[in-house]
This record gives structure tokens, sequence and C-alpha cells, in this order.
């Protein structure tokens, strides 16, 4: 079994299959500076990207050092080469000592303070023990105070004071006694409360438990958000807001003195919940974006005028890669807690430290947190060499950002429609695109603003061996995190690249920027797993019904990958074969999306309002999946439009092409409020009109049928229909289907020679022929047919049952039945539908029809009937909508056919 086959089911087999969708599957087998050298599938160096790739995706900052730096492997070496223990817990460990000491003397050659450094292995880590330690100190902050009041309590007592009124302070004339216990009441209710955090809008500080409650956004569902501590996040920036914020969760307090005289004297301390304000100096994950030099000093003051710690998270920002060690330096605001990891490994070890000043550093939490691989040798001694070279590099990293952030500029500034802006500095750096507005609702749907940066990202990997990945809070924005090796030509090439996609989107090339989808998947494709969503939590759509006017909603899936360009002109340039590869990729990525809305009215003066909705699967896909076991994917599909559907306000919901299919005709749509129809009982009538109009032309020796697809929902119930019109009837089914053809024979009557095949040359000997498989390819070819005589052949599937080589055939008719034309003059144009101006599909006419009349039961809601085929006829004879007959690019209009001889056998068989 395949690596990547094993990394799809045994290690991420969501990224797996989101990469596979987004062609963004690569395996990469060495790095050396800012390149990637990629592996094919077979094992040989090398792939569709061309040799070697430029990462500026860099670890998501981890890498400003590039891929295996000579000092850095080396210094790595030498660990091993000295055996240096790996695991010495409980003991000295000279690396942790080297590397704490040299942070806290770097951090403090800006600050001026001295830190004490707690070590993990990942940020969250540090973020975690930054939650932890502030916790400690908040509490024992209060303990102290507790203790304070304790003692001058019992002092009060002693000497007998305890109810003389305070002579001063904020408390003067009340009892100190009572003061003192009131607050030591509030102290203790305080201590035994959870802290409370403070984070800001769009921040992230990880995915742990504490560090997720802390980040805001981060694109995750919210059942994955686990309870953290209690958390307060600050929208408003403005520096009087940030200040003032939790004023309201300010309680004061009123320590009491005793002067040499013995006369009690009152003070004020406001307790706070508050234990720590976190920050991220700029804000990689939320796009880049760097957080004012005013707001960072306003939360300083919000921290002193809680008591509370302030907290820079310099995880991403840090180490240099901003161009100063301190991604806060240039603010002159200060910290209590400096957080760091990503760039401290120097992307070779996995480590992180938390520095806390020694004045409010809690010895004995360094006893009481601790991990089984903080503090370890390699990585440690590792961290301390990546600093160094961090602080030897912050020039060129000035330097060469600055060159980066100067051609990217110019990208900007070139293509002002296609980039919003250009941030960050030094070599973290984001490239915000705006969302383009496709003209075909299928684009807008893939280009949304959760894929917009990783169809970039694959544009810039496959045409310029660039590799980039969005932010995660916003993935509209591009991060580009080169290491500090980057050199100026490369910084040309990233330009033109960038260029090049703001270019295609600029200019709406749609087809080129998203070729790389078509190059066909490797390996299985497995779908994604349901995510529960009741429908009282989902979000109500904007475009809600007007309650004047019926609403009709038509669920449509795509029958055949070449109809990709009708449904998004945009991709008109892609062959067939890009159409079926693009489609096969992105199979179950994208959410069932609204097409159109056109309004329809009837010749009874009725009026609808129709919304398209396209179910993203292709007819040969949905075979593909019942026969590999995943209906259920298929059926949530479907379903999923239902909800769509629903949330727009529909009055009736129509299920077209394999969408009833799927759902077992239907049945598996359960709706209390909406009617839902197949639309396959208009689809038969127009058959069964058809068929009985040629039955009673039709001389002696000719009304033989043969019927193709006679299990299925509208074979049966043709089969029902057409039997008392014909002298003989053959149902023909594909090999293994007669014992089920055999009980549609037992249903049939008034005719006197019916059989049963599973051959398709059972056809030629049957001038009239009709089919209605949910075959994705066509059944029946040429040679199936009788070639010495007249045959009519009325296919009603949709993708069609017959060969195009039969059109060829001099004695054949082929019909393409279930078509009907709209009163009037009417043409709404329904993308992807591809018939003459102002015809449809039965089963969407179906849905209009059930529409004009709200209390007209839907007549294709499970198995159909001759009854329920009648009726769907009969209703739109009432609206005047009459059956189109297609043959080639011909297309004729009759009434429906109605006389009493049929009237009395219909009442028979109805």
């Amino acid at each position: 079994m395949s690596a990547d086959s094993d990394f799809a089911q045994y290690a991420r087999p969501e990224f797996a299959r989101l990469f596979r969708a987004l062609h963004l599957d690569v395996t990469y087998r060495a790095g050396r500076g800012d390149h990637l050298t990629p592996e094919r599938p077979d094992g040989e160096e090398g792939s569709g990207t061309t040799g070697q790739v430029l990462d500026l995706v860099g670890g998501a900052g981890s890498s400003l050092f590039g891929h295996n730096h000579p000092a850095l492997v080396e210094v790595a070496r030498r660990c091993l080469d000295e055996q240096v223990p790996f695991n010495a817990q409980g003991s000295f460990r000279p690396g942790a000592a080297e590397l704490a000491r040299l942070l806290s003397d770097t951090v403090g050659a800006t600050t001026g303070a001295r830190y004490v450094a707690t070590l993990g292995s990942t940020g969250a880590d540090a973020v975690e023990a930054a939650v932890k330690h502030a916790t400690v100190e908040h509490r024992r902050r209060l303990g102290t105070l507790q203790e304070e009041f304790e003692l001058t309590l019992r002092r009060v007592r002693r000497e007998g004071v305890g109810h003389v009124l305070c002579a001063s302070g904020p408390a003067a004339g009340l009892p100190c006694e009572e003061l003192l216990t009131e607050g030591l009441e509030a102290i203790a209710a305080m201590r035994r409360a959870d802290p409370v955090f403070v984070s800001l809008k769009n921040a992230f500080h990880g995915k742990t438990t504490g560090a997720g409650t802390l980040t805001h956004g981060g694109n995750v569902p919210a059942d994955l958000h686990v309870p953290g501590p209690r958390h307060r996040r600050l929208h408003d920036w403005t520096p009087r807001t940030v200040v003032t914020a939790l004023d309201a969760e300010l309680l004061p307090v009123y320590p009491v003195t005793i002067d040499a005289a013995g006369v009690p004297h009152s003070a004020v301390r406001p307790l706070s919940p508050l234990a720590a304000c976190f920050v991220e100096p700029v804000q990689g994950e939320a796009g880049v974006h760097e957080v004012p030099a005013e707001t960072l000093a306003s939360l300083r003051e919000l921290a002193d005028r809680h008591g509370a710690a302030l907290v820079f998270d310099e995880i991403q920002c840090g180490m240099a890669r901003t161009g100063t060690f301190l991604a806060s330096e240039p603010s002159g605001v200060v910290a209590d807690y400096y957080l760091f990891s990503k760039s401290l490994g120097g992307g070779l070890a996995k480590v992180s430290a938390l520095l806390v000043t020694a004045d409010r550093y809690v010895p004995d939490f360094g006893r009481h947190h601790t991990s089984t691989f903080a503090d370890d040798d390699f990585s440690s001694r590792i961290a301390a060499a990546a600093v160094r070279l961090a602080l030897d590099r912050r020039e060129r990293i000035i330097d060469v950002g600055g060159l980066l952030r100067e051609r990217l500029d110019a990208v900007a500034a070139r293509w002002p429609d296609a980039v919003a802006e250009v941030r960050g500095r030094g070599l973290l750096l984001g490239v915000d695109f705006r969302l383009p507005q496709p003209e075909s609702g299928l684009l807008r749907e893939v280009i949304d603003s959760e894929s917009l940066g990783y169809l970039i990202a694959g544009r810039l990997l496959h045409t310029h061996r660039i590799r980039v990945i969005p932010t995660l809070s916003a993935p509209t924005t591009v991060r580009v995190q080169p290491s500090a090796l980057l050199q100026p030509a490369d910084a040309d090439r990233v330009a033109a690249a960038f260029d090049d996609v703001a270019g295609l989107l600029s200019r709406g090339d749609y087809a080129t920027l998203l070729e790389h989808l078509t190059v066909p998947p490797a390996g299985e494709w497995q779908p994604r797993q349901h995510v529960p969503q009741p429908r009282e939590s989902r979000p109500v759509r904007r475009g809600a019904r007007r309650a004047e006017v019926p609403r009709v909603v038509f669920l449509a899936n795509l029958d055949v990958p070449g109809k990709l360009g009708a449904m998004a002109p945009e991709l008109a340039a892609w062959s067939d074969e890009q159409c079926a590869a693009a489609l096969d990729r992105t199979q179950g990525e994208l959410d069932p999306f609204e097409v159109v809305r056109h309004r329809v009215t009837s010749e009874a003066r009725g009026t609808v309002d129709v919304v398209m909705v396209a179910v993203p699967f292709t007819a040969a896909q949905a075979n593909a999946a019942l026969r590999a076991g995943q209906g259920p994917w298929l059926r949530r599909t479907v379903l999923d439009g239902v909800e769509l559907a629903v949330s727009l306000g529909a009055d009736v919901i129509g299920l077209g092409g394999h969408t009833s299919i799927v759902t077992n005709a239907a049945r598996d749509v359960v709706e209390d409020r909406t009617r839902v129809t197949s639309g396959n009982s208009l689809t038969a009538a127009c058959a069964y009109d058809l068929l009985r109009l040629t039955l009673l032309e039709s001389g002696a020796g000719e009304r033989r049928v043969g019927l193709v697809g006679g299990v299925g929902n509208i074979g049966a119930v043709m089969a029902e229909l057409v039997a008392p019109h014909c002298d003989s009837l053959v149902l023909v089914g594909r090999p293994g289907s007669a014992r089920r053809l055999a009980t549609v024979t037992e249903r049939l009557t008034g005719v006197t020679d019916v059989s049963v095949a599973e051959d398709l040359e059972a056809l030629r000997d049957c001038p009239l022929v009709v089919s209605a498989t949910n075959a994705a390819d066509p059944v029946i070819l040429p040679h199936h047919l009788a070639g010495d005589r007249k045959v009519l052949v009325c296919d009603l599937a949709v993708p069609g049952d017959v060969h195009p080589a039969v059109t060829g055939l001099p004695n054949v008719t082929l019909v393409s039945g279930g078509r009907i034309q709209l009163p009037g003059l009417q043409t709404p144009h329904f993308p992807g539908i591809t018939l003459p101006p102002g015809i449809l599909y039965s089963c969407l006419a179906e849905t209009m029809l059930l529409g004009f009349e709200p209390t007209t039961p839907s007549p294709s809601y499970g198995g159909l009937t001759a009854a329920g085929v009648l009726a769907a006829r009969d209703l739109a004879i009432r609206h005047g909508f009459h059956p189109a007959r297609i043959v080639s690019d011909d297309v004729s209009v009759r009434p429906w056919v109605v006389d009493q001889l049929s009237s009395d056998i219909e009442e028979n068989i109805g």
C-alpha cells in the first residue's frame, strides 16, 4: 500500500481528501534552503511540478532559516555523535539552561527585564503554560491579599476596635470589622471563581483547549470547540474602549490600617477576575494584520488597571521574522510574558518557550508544570543556535523582506481589482486577494472565500513551482513567509507568479486559473463524513420567498461532464476530458448551490418563482458511488439540497435527474410542510401521449413495443400504461434482471403477448422502442434496432440511453421524450439544460405546475402510478403546458391527446 493511501486512511483522512480535490496532493522527498523536491508516485525525483519548488509556506513561520540549515544540522549531528541523552528528566539540563539564559538576555536587551523560561514542545504548549501560570499568579495574588485582610481582622478583634468607625479614607464612617469581613468574603469568592482572560478579535493562539478559547475564528466547526477558561474578546480596538473594557468587573474592597493611636483608617483595593491579556503583535493567521501600537499600549494599561499579566504571543511573528527579534519592539510596549516557538526550533526541533519576568514568576510553577519532552538538550541546543542565527540575520531579513514587499506592492498597484492589499513586514507578508464574482453560480460556489487562497495555491504550485497556502482564519489572504535565505531573483520570480494570478482574476480567466484541477486525480476517492446540522441551527437564507408568490425549487445534478461549460460558460474552453477530470477531482467538495431564479406564468394566470439548485454530482458519479456502496453520501448530498430549498422558502421541491433515484424515488425526502416531487409522472405522461398516438396510427403487426428499463420507476408505469394499447410488449433489461421484470409483467392487463428479455437484440423486432434507464452511458446501439423497417425510439433518459450513431440510421426516428413547452413566449434559461428556448424537462415542468396549485398533491412521490401520470397530464393541460417532441434539431409541439376511447381505457387503468 502506498504512503499516500496510508496517509489518507490512517493519518489525516480529511486533509488527504481536501488536498486531492485541490490538486495539492504532493509529497516532498527533500528540502534544502527555500526549496523542496517533490516526489513522483513511483518514487522518482521530480513530479508534475517539474523540479524544485520554492517554499513560501515556511512551516507557517517555522522555517526562518529554510530547510535543513547546515549550521543547525551540524548542531543536531553533534548531539547525536556525542550521544547527548535525550531523556534525562530529574536532573540539571545544560541545554535548557543555555537556551533559557540566552532568551532572557536577548529579550531583556530590549525590555530591560530578566526572565524565567518554561520550555515545551509546541506553540500551543507555551500558550497553555501562560494561561496556567497567569491563573496561579492571579490566585496567589488574591491569596496574599486574603492573608493581609485576615491578619488585620485578627488584630482589630484582639485590640477591641472592630466596632470603631474608620476615621479617614474612602470607607470613612464605617466599622472597620465590617469592612474587613465583607472584603474577605469578596476575596474568597473571587479565588473560587475561574479567572478571566482577554484576547482580540481575529486572534489566533492555537487549537488546544485553552489556546482554542483565546482563538477567534480559525474556521473550526462550533462543535469542535471545547469549553476552556472564562474569556472576553475585544472587538473594538479603540484605546479608551480597550482600557475600560472590564471596568464593570472591578470590585472594590477596603483594607484597614490602625495608626499608633489605635485609630482605624481605610483605603481601597480593586479586585478583578482578569488574569491576563493575550495579543499577537502581528496577527498572522488572521491575514497578517499588525496590531497598532496604540492598541498594544492600551492593553498594557488594561492589564495594569486590573493587576493582570500582559502576554505577547510572538510564536509566529517573533524570532526576528519581522526584522526585530521581538515583533512588538517598534511599539515600545513591554509585556510581562513572551511566547516563542515555530522558528525557535530552526525547522529541525519541536520546542517552545514561555518567558515570565522574574518578579512575576511563581517559583514552584516549574516544579508542578512539567512535561516529558520539555528541556531536552537536543531541542534546546538547536534552539539556542537558531536564536543566534536570528540575531545575525536581522539586517538581511529587513533588506530582503523590504525588496519582496516592494515587488508585491507593485503587483497590487497593477491589479487593484484583484489584490486588495499587501500587509506585513520583514518576512511575514500576506497578499489579500479580492473575492471575485463570476457570472455562473457554479464558479461562485467553487471560488468562495474559503477556497480562493487554496485555488491560487494550486495555480502557483503547478504553473510556477511556488508553494503557498492561505492564512487559517482569512483564507483570501495568501501567506508569504520565506526564509532569510531568499535571493533577489526569487523575489522577482514570486512577484511574476503573483502578477500572473492577479491578472487572471482581473480578466476573469477562470478556465486558466483553475486549469490545474483538470488533471485526473490519483487514488481512490472517499466521501466526506456528514456533519449533523439540525435545521433549527441553520442560518436563514437571504431571498426567502415573498408571501404573495409561491416558490418552487428544482434540484438537478449534471447529467454529463461535457455540460459543465453550459453550467459555467467561463469554462467553455475546457474539453470534455478536462471537465470530467475536474468534476472527478472536486467530487464531494461542493455543497448544493443556487444557480438561477426565474418567474413563470401559466395560461390560467398563475405565477410561480422558480429557483434552480445544482446538486454537485454527475450521473456517472452517482452510478459509481452506488456500486461502491456510497449511497448514503449521495442521499445526504441531495438532502443538503433539500435543506437549501427549505431555507429558500420552497412550497414545492422537485428532484430532477439522479436526485430522485438516489433518494428512493424521493421517499427519503421527508417534509411535512413542503410538497416533494420527482416529476417523473409528467415525464411518463409525455411518452404515453406520443406512444398512444403512434399506436393508434399503426397497422396490424406494427404495434409491438420494446421497453428498456422496465424495472425502473418510469419504465414500470410506462409498461402499465402502454400495455392496453399494443399487441405485444417486450420488457428488456440487463443480464440478471429477468426475475424483477417478471414481477412487472404480473401487473399488466389488456395485452395478450408480454415477454421478458435480457438481451437488447430483442429490440430488433420492435417498431416502437421506449427507454428509461438510469445508465450514465448509452445502452442502445445501432445494431440493437431493426434495419429493415421504420422504427420510432422515444428516449426518456437523461443522459440519453441511445447512442448518437443511431441518429444516422435512415429508418430510425429518435425522439427525445419527456420535454414540455411553456405557454406563451416564455423562454427562461436554466444553465446546464441545453434544450431549445421555451422547452423544459418534464420533471422541472411538473415542479412548476404544482406551484400553481397549492392544494394539489404531488403525483410523483415514491412509486409512480398510472393514476398519478394521468393526473400530472391533466395538471399540465389546465395550465397550457404541452408536450414537445424533439427529433434532431426539429421541435414539434402538439396538444395532449385525449379522446373518449382512451378515456375509457385510462379509467380502467387508473
